[in-house]
């Protein structure tokens, strides 16, 4: 896997490469096409080639040539092997599993922006909006029983009645002029009130509640043993009260109280349940459009949307870019180390005293860091807008359903991988062929894809050690390199197969049109002599 910096040191050579087309006239390209065929100097330069060459392959030689080139070919994919398993160890030590785990301490259950599903659960994003939700006031009849639009409604429902009756929506039934009705909010004012998403959408309770679609008459008993139960509470509740009704029907003498207890329960068992679950259904649609609207097109949640992308961007391009000098550094140490095992301390330096060779050793070190400096830019740029956009995707996820801590870190820790493989599609380096893009991407999303198991398993295996009571004092140190080894070996394995999958096939292809170019090369040669 080369780098960029290797990728710009192969495009530059390009640039500056002088092709012989650019050299050769036209003209005498046409010359030496139009002229004839010397065949006697054709003759003659194979006739010297069969004297001093000798072309034949024996079986024997054909067969030790493969085995040799087999050998040398699988040794150095081996070798690379070993090289990028190392690297890739280090790499998620230091970057998904070390560095990564810091940033997810500042994760949140539900995201960064609070959203309309999230308050609804309890689960706020900043104590500012909890605080305002503490602060809403004390729920007022009045306020919302006395609201304009309540009375208009009221007159226009009592109207109805008087000229032609008006249907109680809770048994379908017609409402005449000598009868008592009430007008019921279908989602009560209290719970209106109570509403955390209208709360955060900042909207009045009365605009919500007095609404057509929430205000609609239905018979006084029904209305006041509602109360400020939800439909389905109040449903509930219905049912199970009701089947009293029979055993007060086959009482021959009631008392006062059962007689009104049975008007009561007739009435209640009049309601048609499918009708009312119809009509709080359609009351709180019209309610939650009302609230999303307002507040997810509201400058309040811009600005948060804005301001945490730009936190959780900087986060990730800061891990992503000091992982990406930690994996040099300790990869640097390595290296020095496994050199100072082979060859010794003092090899190939002149100065021998030990402070010296160490200083040199450092400032290798250094150069190797210092190098990368333009490579952790690029990283802390992908890092940047890949966390960016984790946090609006992730928001957008939890206007629907609430997203745990673990599953924001899948989401930042995927859209990297993804945005990655993305942005090498759509702008590959100038060397790199669509097909080659392709295949390079195809290893990033597999990347992602281990990754995010990785920090699947995490937990478990965090778990696991925190309960041996020895090793608890260093699980997070301990979790972080058992997860990040085998997720840095599963990476090279995966990535090696997919690379060894294609070389293999490329590899075949090549050489069948390589013996084919032969055979072809060879009975041209027949022919012309």
């Amino acid at each position: 896997m080369s780098n960029s910096i290797e990728r710009f040191t192969k495009r530059k050579n390009l640039k500056d490469t002088i092709t012989i087309l650019e050299k050769v006239e036209k003209s005498h390209v046409e010359t030496f096409l139009n002229s004839d065929l010397d065949m006697q100097k054709v003759d003659a330069f194979f006739k010297e080639t069969e004297q001093h060459y000798d072309i034949s392959v024996s079986q024997e030689e054909a067969e030790n040539f493969l085995l040799k080139f087999k050998k040398e070919f699988n040794d150095e994919k081996f070798n690379k092997l070993i090289g990028d398993c190392k690297n890739e160890v280090i790499k998620s030590i230091v970057t998904p599993f070390g560095l990564g785990k810091v940033v997810a301490a500042y994760d949140k259950v539900g995201g960064n922006v609070d959203t309309v599903h999230n308050v609804r659960q309890g689960i706020y994003a900043t104590d500012n909006e909890a605080q305002k939700y503490e602060d809403r006031g004390d729920y007022n009849s009045d306020e919302y029983h006395k609201d304009k639009n309540y009375i208009d409604i009221n007159k226009q429902y009592s109207s109805e009645k008087k000229s032609q009756g008006t249907i109680d929506y809770m048994t379908d039934k017609t409402i005449k002029q000598n009868e008592k009705h009430d007008l019921d909010h279908v989602v009560s004012a209290k719970e209106i009130h109570d509403d955390p998403g209208r709360v955060l959408a900042e909207i009045e309770g009365n605009k919500l509640a007095n609404t057509q679609t929430n205000l609609k008459p239905t018979d006084r008993t029904i209305n006041r043993s509602k109360k400020a139960d939800s439909m389905k509470d109040f449903l509930v509740k219905k049912n199970e009260r009701i089947k009293k009704l029979e055993t007060l029907e086959m009482k021959e003498t009631l008392s006062p109280k059962e007689e009104k207890e049975l008007k009561k329960l007739q009435k209640l068992q009049e309601i048609d349940d499918k009708k009312a679950l119809k009509a709080d259904k359609e009351a709180r649609a019209e309610q939650d459009k009302k609230i999303n609207k307002q507040y997810y097109t509201s400058t309040k949640f811009a600005k948060n949307t804005v301001k945490t992308g730009l936190n959780e961007g900087a986060k990730m391009g800061m891990q992503q870019a000091i992982g990406l000098v930690m994996t040099e550094f300790f990869t640097a140490v390595f290296d020095e180390i496994l050199d100072i095992y082979k060859n010794g301390f003092t090899n190939n330096f002149d100065d021998k005293k030990f402070f010296k060779v160490l200083e040199k050793r450092l400032m290798t070190i250094a150069t190797r860091i210092k190098n990368k400096w333009k490579d952790a830019a690029i990283a802390f740029k992908d890092g940047f807008l890949s966390g960016f956009i984790s946090n609006l995707v992730t928001t957008v996820i939890n206007m629907f359903v609430t997203t745990g801590k673990r599953v924001v870190r899948i989401i930042r820790e995927g859209l990297f991988s993804l945005f990655r493989a993305i942005k090498l599609l759509l702008f590959p380096p100038e060397d790199m062929s669509s097909e080659d893009a392709m295949h390079e991407a195809k290893k990033l999303i597999a990347t992602g894809l281990i990754v995010a198991l990785g920090v699947i398993i995490e937990e478990w295996v965090d778990t696991l050690i925190k309960g041996t009571a020895i090793l608890e004092p260093f699980a997070d140190t301990l979790t972080a390199i058992f997860v990040g080894t085998i997720t840095g070996i599963s990476i090279t394995m995966v990535v090696y197969y997919i690379d060894k999958k294609r070389d293999d096939k490329k590899l075949l292809t090549n050489l069948i049109a390589q013996t084919d170019k032969a055979h072809y090369n060879i009975e041209q040669s027949t022919s012309i002599i």
